[in-house]
């Protein structure tokens, strides 16, 4: 029935735990023949076969956990609770040697003895040492679906208006600038920047010419263009020498 009944097994090794647990897996026998034959425990063989699945859907996942790790967080959650327990016994030992006079009925304050004390938080954190806006602190989750809805306005901002970053999407939009560029940071739609590589120092020379058509200047910049067309482009050249303006273009990108 067994593989492993032949050899006589006084200290169950992995190898040895691992291959009873196969057998009982495959179905050649069950928990409680095989704590039959080896004089063990049927709790302690299904304890094995427990950790062996935990152990293979862990190494299934796309990150596994090691079992140290799966260990200090069983063991960070038990401190938890017990540092917990404590502090309400704790509580309950001071509540219980003070006066009548400085309680209050229970019942006016939710059955919680603890609340039923004259002064309330404040009494209880002077006796811990903790600060009573810490006491109160709680997380507070965001809504569910918010960040997707305001994630789709952003998106179709950004294919409307190509250039426009984090902080003219939130002043068209209204939500804050932070929640914006976080959104940007994590979908990839941040606004391109120029890479800075090296480049030779230009001289700083006048822009004067003796003639026409000597010197040209050009320049952009962004002007409001209404409601409809909101934000352009405008780009313009410019002759040094006559002041005169050569040619201009107006565009939504630039």
């Amino acid at each position: 029935m067994y593989a492993v009944e032949e050899m006589e097994t006084r200290r169950w090794t992995a190898k040895s735990k691992a291959a009873l647990v196969l057998e009982i897996l495959r179905g050649q026998g069950t928990a409680a023949e095989a704590a039959r034959l080896h004089d063990l425990l049927p709790s302690e063989i299904e304890k094995w076969v427990e950790e062996a699945k935990a152990g293979m859907e862990n190494a299934l996942r796309a990150n596994p956990r090691e079992a140290s790790e799966r260990y200090e967080k069983k063991i960070s959650e038990l401190q938890a609770a017990y540092g917990e327990a404590m502090l309400e016994l704790k509580a309950r030992k001071k509540l219980s040697v003070l006066p009548a006079w400085k309680r209050t009925d229970p019942a006016d304050t939710g059955g919680d003895g603890a609340r039923g004390l004259a002064g309330g938080f404040a009494q209880l954190c002077r006796w811990f040492g903790l600060l009573r806006r810490t006491f109160r602190y709680r997380t507070v989750s965001s809504v569910r679906g918010a960040n997707a809805q305001l994630a789709a306005r952003i998106r179709a901002f950004i294919e409307q208006h190509s250039h426009a970053g984090y902080r003219t999407i939130a002043h068209h939009l209204g939500p804050n600038k932070k929640t914006v560029q976080r959104i940007n940071q994590r979908n990839g739609w941040q606004v391109r920047k120029r890479s800075q590589g090296f480049r030779p120092r230009a001289q700083s020379l006048p822009s004067v010419a003796s003639r026409p058509n000597e010197r040209w200047a050009t320049d952009l910049t962004r002007i409001w263009c209404g409601d409809q067309n909101r934000w352009m482009a405008l780009t313009a050249v410019m002759d040094c020498h006559t002041r005169e303006l050569l040619a201009w273009r107006l565009t939504p990108a630039g």
